[in-house]
């Protein structure tokens, strides 16, 4: 199923309805953005599910309703951007081990395995 050419994603929200003080209201502003929020079963979780825009244009306002809980949660669910490291570290020859890693989110053995390639070590 795509929507402005993107998948739908599925985040779990645990004991939602124990966590948030007014359900209905969390309900209105998730269906206004085009999101759907169902619950699991008979089970105490949710399921809040809608395009990557779509989750990602809720983190502010679920901010403003202090829910920081269900935003950690979106963001755990997006995919992780994609990001070509050796064109990176070419276009910026300034570039440290640390400041690929705080910039890009990646891991050290990535961003060591990403310089190697960039500067043509080969084992």
């Amino acid at each position: 199923m795509l929507v402005n050419h993107s998948k739908i994603l599925s985040i779990q929200l645990n004991s939602f309805v124990r966590r948030v003080d007014n359900k209905q209201q969390v309900l209105a502003l998730v269906s206004q953005h085009q999101c759907t929020l169902k619950r699991i079963r008979r089970s105490q979780n949710w399921l809040l599910s809608g395009s990557e825009s779509q989750l990602t244009s809720l983190i502010p306002l679920l901010t403003e309703l202090q829910l920081s809980w269900v935003n950690q949660a979106i963001v755990k669910g997006l995919p992780k951007p994609k990001v070509d490291f050796q064109q990176l570290i070419t276009s910026h020859p300034e570039m440290t081990l640390n400041k690929l890693i705080a910039q890009t989110g990646c891991s050290l053995a990535e961003a060591r395995i990403a310089f190697d390639l960039a500067e043509d070590f080969s084992d």
